[in-house]
Protein backbone atom coordinates (compact mmCIF):
# COMPACT_ATOMS: atom_id res chain seq x y z
CA UNK A 1 0.00 0.00 0.00
CA UNK A 2 1.30 3.15 -1.21
CA UNK A 3 2.37 5.97 1.99
CA UNK A 4 -0.34 8.53 1.93
CA UNK A 5 1.01 11.88 0.43
CA UNK A 6 1.21 15.34 2.58
CA UNK A 7 -1.67 16.28 -0.27
CA UNK A 8 -3.62 13.50 0.24
CA UNK A 9 -3.47 13.19 4.47
CA UNK A 10 -4.68 17.12 4.04
CA UNK A 11 -7.23 17.29 1.74
CA UNK A 12 -8.84 14.21 3.71
CA UNK A 13 -8.75 16.36 6.44
CA UNK A 14 -10.49 19.07 4.95
CA UNK A 15 -12.96 16.67 3.46
CA UNK A 16 -13.85 15.15 6.99
CA UNK A 17 -14.58 19.11 7.78
CA UNK A 18 -16.81 20.03 4.84
CA UNK A 19 -18.71 16.53 4.98
CA UNK A 20 -19.78 17.94 8.71
CA UNK A 21 -22.52 19.74 7.09
CA UNK A 22 -24.30 17.31 5.09
CA UNK A 23 -23.94 14.50 7.89
CA UNK A 24 -27.42 14.74 8.67
CA UNK A 25 -28.20 12.74 5.47
CA UNK A 26 -26.95 9.97 7.64
CA UNK A 27 -28.17 9.88 10.88
CA UNK A 28 -31.68 8.29 9.96
CA UNK A 29 -30.26 4.63 8.87
CA UNK A 30 -27.00 3.86 7.53
CA UNK A 31 -26.64 4.66 3.89
CA UNK A 32 -23.50 2.45 2.76
CA UNK A 33 -22.57 -0.83 2.31
CA UNK A 34 -19.45 -1.64 2.36
CA UNK A 35 -18.23 -4.50 -0.78
CA UNK A 36 -15.89 -6.83 0.13
CA UNK A 37 -13.57 -8.66 -2.48
CA UNK A 38 -13.25 -12.69 -1.95
CA UNK A 39 -10.81 -14.91 -2.79
CA UNK A 40 -11.70 -14.99 -6.45
CA UNK A 41 -10.98 -12.47 -8.19
CA UNK A 42 -14.85 -12.60 -9.89
CA UNK A 43 -16.44 -13.41 -6.15
CA UNK A 44 -17.62 -10.23 -4.02
CA UNK A 45 -19.94 -9.98 -1.27
CA UNK A 46 -21.58 -7.16 0.80
CA UNK A 47 -22.00 -6.84 4.14
CA UNK A 48 -20.64 -3.87 7.17
CA UNK A 49 -23.27 -1.25 7.13
CA UNK A 50 -21.67 2.16 7.87
CA UNK A 51 -22.92 5.56 7.77
CA UNK A 52 -20.12 7.02 6.59
CA UNK A 53 -18.14 4.74 3.60
CA UNK A 54 -14.08 4.82 3.71
CA UNK A 55 -12.20 6.41 1.54
CA UNK A 56 -10.81 4.22 -1.03
CA UNK A 57 -12.94 0.82 -0.42
CA UNK A 58 -15.52 0.49 -2.66
CA UNK A 59 -19.17 0.75 -1.23
CA UNK A 60 -22.85 0.64 -2.61
CA UNK A 61 -24.23 3.71 -1.82
CA UNK A 62 -27.33 5.39 -1.74
CA UNK A 63 -28.06 8.76 -3.74
CA UNK A 64 -28.18 11.01 -0.21
CA UNK A 65 -24.75 10.04 0.51
CA UNK A 66 -23.35 10.27 -2.74
CA UNK A 67 -24.86 13.53 -2.55
CA UNK A 68 -23.10 14.68 0.33
CA UNK A 69 -19.37 13.08 -0.12
CA UNK A 70 -19.95 15.22 -3.72
CA UNK A 71 -21.45 18.60 -1.78
CA UNK A 72 -18.30 18.30 0.63
CA UNK A 73 -15.68 17.84 -2.77
CA UNK A 74 -17.37 20.91 -4.32
CA UNK A 75 -17.13 22.56 -0.95
CA UNK A 76 -13.30 21.98 -0.98
CA UNK A 77 -13.03 23.08 -4.47
CA UNK A 78 -14.94 26.79 -3.40
CA UNK A 79 -12.29 26.84 -0.85
CA UNK A 80 -9.00 26.63 -2.95
CA UNK A 81 -10.59 28.86 -5.65
CA UNK A 82 -8.15 27.51 -8.38
CA UNK A 83 -8.08 24.15 -10.46
CA UNK A 84 -10.83 22.28 -12.53
CA UNK A 85 -13.68 20.69 -11.29
CA UNK A 86 -15.68 18.25 -13.49
CA UNK A 87 -19.21 16.29 -12.63
CA UNK A 88 -21.67 14.48 -14.48
CA UNK A 89 -25.39 14.49 -14.00
CA UNK A 90 -26.81 11.47 -15.60
CA UNK A 91 -29.43 14.10 -16.94
CA UNK A 92 -28.84 18.21 -17.17
CA UNK A 93 -32.31 18.49 -15.69
CA UNK A 94 -30.77 17.21 -12.69
CA UNK A 95 -27.88 19.74 -12.79
CA UNK A 96 -30.63 22.65 -12.78
CA UNK A 97 -30.76 22.54 -8.61
CA UNK A 98 -26.96 22.93 -8.62
CA UNK A 99 -26.74 25.33 -11.73
CA UNK A 100 -26.38 28.60 -9.06
CA UNK A 101 -23.68 26.45 -6.92
CA UNK A 102 -21.56 25.48 -10.05
CA UNK A 103 -21.84 29.11 -11.36
CA UNK A 104 -20.49 30.76 -8.00
CA UNK A 105 -17.54 27.62 -8.53
CA UNK A 106 -16.72 28.52 -11.91
CA UNK A 107 -15.77 32.30 -11.39
CA UNK A 108 -13.02 31.29 -9.30
CA UNK A 109 -11.68 27.95 -10.83
CA UNK A 110 -9.91 27.67 -13.71
CA UNK A 111 -12.45 25.21 -15.54
CA UNK A 112 -16.00 23.83 -14.16
CA UNK A 113 -17.12 21.06 -16.77
CA UNK A 114 -20.63 19.24 -16.12
CA UNK A 115 -21.30 16.03 -18.29
CA UNK A 116 -24.74 14.65 -18.87
CA UNK A 117 -27.48 14.08 -21.49
CA UNK A 118 -30.01 16.02 -22.55
CA UNK A 119 -30.92 19.63 -23.43
CA UNK A 120 -27.14 21.70 -22.33
CA UNK A 121 -29.11 24.69 -19.87
CA UNK A 122 -28.64 28.07 -21.03
CA UNK A 123 -27.00 31.34 -18.99
CA UNK A 124 -25.06 29.49 -17.26
CA UNK A 125 -21.82 31.99 -17.41
CA UNK A 126 -18.35 29.87 -17.87
CA UNK A 127 -19.30 26.48 -17.30
CA UNK A 128 -18.46 23.95 -19.79
CA UNK A 129 -21.22 21.83 -20.69
CA UNK A 130 -20.06 17.68 -22.46
CA UNK A 131 -22.91 15.54 -24.31
CA UNK A 132 -21.78 12.32 -22.41
CA UNK A 133 -22.44 9.04 -24.68
CA UNK A 134 -25.08 6.84 -23.53
CA UNK A 135 -22.72 4.18 -21.90
CA UNK A 136 -21.79 6.51 -19.34
CA UNK A 137 -24.68 8.03 -18.25
CA UNK A 138 -24.37 5.03 -15.33
CA UNK A 139 -21.17 6.91 -13.66
CA UNK A 140 -21.66 9.86 -11.44
CA UNK A 141 -18.09 11.71 -11.10
CA UNK A 142 -17.02 14.36 -9.04
CA UNK A 143 -13.27 15.41 -9.34
CA UNK A 144 -11.46 18.41 -8.61
CA UNK A 145 -7.71 18.98 -8.82
CA UNK A 146 -5.70 21.70 -8.08
CA UNK A 147 -2.08 22.26 -6.90
CA UNK A 148 -2.79 21.88 -2.92
CA UNK A 149 -5.92 19.57 -3.35
CA UNK A 150 -7.25 16.29 -5.22
CA UNK A 151 -9.82 14.71 -4.37
CA UNK A 152 -12.28 11.92 -7.06
CA UNK A 153 -15.89 10.25 -5.92
CA UNK A 154 -16.47 7.74 -8.76
CA UNK A 155 -19.87 5.56 -8.61
CA UNK A 156 -21.60 3.37 -11.18
CA UNK A 157 -25.39 2.68 -10.67
CA UNK A 158 -26.27 -0.83 -10.17
CA UNK A 159 -30.14 -0.89 -10.32
CA UNK A 160 -32.39 0.04 -12.95
CA UNK A 161 -34.41 2.28 -10.69
CA UNK A 162 -35.27 5.45 -12.35
CA UNK A 163 -36.82 7.48 -9.75
CA UNK A 164 -33.34 9.08 -8.05
CA UNK A 165 -34.15 8.29 -4.55
CA UNK A 166 -34.17 4.37 -5.40
CA UNK A 167 -30.70 4.66 -7.34
CA UNK A 168 -28.04 2.52 -5.98
CA UNK A 169 -24.46 3.18 -6.75
CA UNK A 170 -21.56 0.95 -6.28
CA UNK A 171 -18.43 3.46 -6.24
CA UNK A 172 -15.39 5.09 -4.16
CA UNK A 173 -14.27 8.22 -3.25
CA UNK A 174 -10.30 9.02 -2.89
CA UNK A 175 -7.76 11.50 -2.01
CA UNK A 176 -4.42 10.17 -3.50
CA UNK A 177 -2.94 12.23 -6.30
CA UNK A 178 -1.96 9.21 -8.90
CA UNK A 179 -5.48 8.45 -9.35
CA UNK A 180 -7.23 11.44 -9.61
CA UNK A 181 -4.97 12.25 -11.65
CA UNK A 182 -5.30 9.04 -14.00
CA UNK A 183 -9.15 9.58 -13.80
CA UNK A 184 -9.46 13.18 -15.22
CA UNK A 185 -7.01 12.11 -17.92
CA UNK A 186 -8.98 9.37 -19.29
CA UNK A 187 -12.63 10.92 -18.68
CA UNK A 188 -11.21 14.16 -20.43
CA UNK A 189 -10.17 12.29 -23.12
CA UNK A 190 -13.32 10.90 -24.05
CA UNK A 191 -15.26 14.42 -24.89
CA UNK A 192 -13.10 13.40 -28.16
CA UNK A 193 -16.12 11.11 -28.70
CA UNK A 194 -14.06 7.95 -29.67
CA UNK A 195 -15.96 4.79 -28.95
CA UNK A 196 -12.42 2.86 -28.15
CA UNK A 197 -11.93 5.24 -25.51
CA UNK A 198 -15.19 4.68 -24.05
CA UNK A 199 -14.21 1.14 -24.04
CA UNK A 200 -10.65 1.92 -22.54
CA UNK A 201 -12.63 3.87 -19.46
CA UNK A 202 -14.99 0.79 -18.43
CA UNK A 203 -11.84 -2.01 -18.67
CA UNK A 204 -9.85 0.79 -16.42
CA UNK A 205 -12.13 1.31 -13.61
CA UNK A 206 -13.95 -2.12 -13.24
CA UNK A 207 -16.78 -2.43 -10.54
CA UNK A 208 -17.74 -5.21 -8.22
CA UNK A 209 -20.18 -7.35 -10.39
CA UNK A 210 -22.78 -7.85 -6.89
CA UNK A 211 -25.91 -9.44 -7.59
CA UNK A 212 -29.09 -7.26 -7.12
CA UNK A 213 -30.90 -10.17 -5.05
CA UNK A 214 -28.21 -9.87 -2.48
CA UNK A 215 -28.33 -5.94 -2.61
CA UNK A 216 -32.17 -5.75 -2.17
CA UNK A 217 -32.18 -8.60 1.15
CA UNK A 218 -29.81 -6.50 2.74
CA UNK A 219 -31.02 -3.42 2.10
CA UNK A 220 -34.54 -4.43 3.38
CA UNK A 221 -32.74 -5.42 7.16
CA UNK A 222 -34.39 -3.26 9.77
CA UNK A 223 -32.46 -1.74 12.57
CA UNK A 224 -29.17 -2.77 12.03
CA UNK A 225 -26.42 -1.25 13.44
CA UNK A 226 -23.89 1.23 11.65
CA UNK A 227 -20.58 1.04 12.41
Amino acid sequence: MLVKTNCERTTNKKFKAKLQPYHHHFHKCPKAIRVHHGRARDKVRLGDLVTIPDSDLHHVMDPEAMLAISHAIEDIAAEERKGELIATFQDFKNFLPSKKRYMNLAEDLDAVRVWGGGEVPKKCGKIDFVQVDEKLLRYWLVLFESEHARAVLLGKQVNRATEFSEKKFVGFYSFNPYLVQSIRWRFNLMSCGLSRVISHWEKSFPFPDLKMRDLDRLMRQPDVVAV
